[in-house]
């Protein structure tokens, strides 16, 4: 028996959360958006790859208190997908493949980094495993189970913070089937409507962010130039704080900030370090006015 080899070229929820973040760059960098055109044709309710879709976003969204209920819910879901189209699921795989490369590097738009990537290749095997049940390994399947199963028992703390993570397929996941409602103008909406009041220091991180997500070098070098510069902002007006809160809250600021420059790879914990010292920035300018 062999052991199932994860496919990020076939991982329909994989690639789903790979096109939502492009256009989420691509409204950042105000660039018309291919991968939102691809979205509507490849995701809209005919398509075998939307039923799929909804299968994978079930076991990443469903919460459950019990291992029981757990286990029943992904017994319940891999039934549903024995039961779709192959032949049109794997034709629409290829289109969709060959339709990211002709827009994109696909070996760079498939290093991007995602958080839940694990549940998703866990999801991936046990969908392969479901439609081939005889030819895999018995062991590599226990594995992707578990990892589901104690991803849909999860603490509600822990699965409000991956919802905040992922609020452009959150968002995509609130509206109906038909995909012709996941359109350009509501991301523009929705995006605009929730950082509305984002500084232009901020907005220009979160672009830098998502635009060079695979190139680190470039990332690092822009995050560290703003590191030292809301550390120069800070020292400023740290003399003239006379609030005791408020200075402990300044001097955590900036010992936090001083800890990315040591850093070699910049994560999501030194982003939202860096949108908070801005804010703190903000906030301290206004009162010394």
């Amino acid at each position: 028996m062999k052991k199932i080899k994860h496919s990020k070229f076939k991982n329909t929820g994989f690639l789903f959360e790979l096109l939502v973040r492009q256009v989420t760059s691509d409204i950042l960098s105000e660039n018309r958006s291919i991968a939102e055109r691809i979205l509507k044709e490849y995701f809209n309710s005919k398509k075998e790859l939307s039923k799929e879709l909804k299968l994978y976003q079930f076991l990443v969204n469903e919460k459950y208190a019990s291992e029981v209920k757990a286990e029943k819910f992904i017994d319940t879901v891999c039934e549903a997908r024995k039961k779709l189209d192959e032949k049109k699921l794997v034709k629409e795989k290829y289109n969709l493949i060959k339709e990211i490369k002709s827009s994109y590097n696909i070996d760079d738009f498939v290093k991007s980094p995602i958080s839940n990537y694990k549940l998703l290749a866990s999801i991936y095997k046990i969908f392969e495993n479901a439609i081939d049940k005889d030819n895999y390994n018995p062991v590599d399947i226990l594995s992707a189970r578990f990892t589901i199963t104690e991803t849909i028992i999860n603490s509600s703390v822990k699965n409000k913070e991956s919802r905040l993570k992922d609020l452009a397929l959150e968002e995509y996941k609130k509206q109906t089937d038909d995909v012709r409602s996941i359109t350009y103008k509501f991301l523009v909406e929705k995006f605009n409507e929730k950082y509305k009041n984002l500084t232009n220091e901020q907005k220009v991180l979160l672009r830098e962010y998502i635009n060079n997500i695979n190139n680190t070098g470039n990332l690092t070098k822009y995050v560290i130039g703003e590191v030292n510069t809301l550390l120069k902002s800070l020292k400023e007006v740290q003399p003239k704080i006379k609030d005791k809160v408020t200075k402990i809250k300044l001097s955590e600021t900036i010992d936090n900030i001083k800890k990315i420059k040591s850093t070699k790879i910049i994560k999501e914990n030194h982003l939202s370090a860096l949108m908070m010292a801005y804010e703190l920035v903000k906030e301290l300018k206004s009162k010394l006015k």
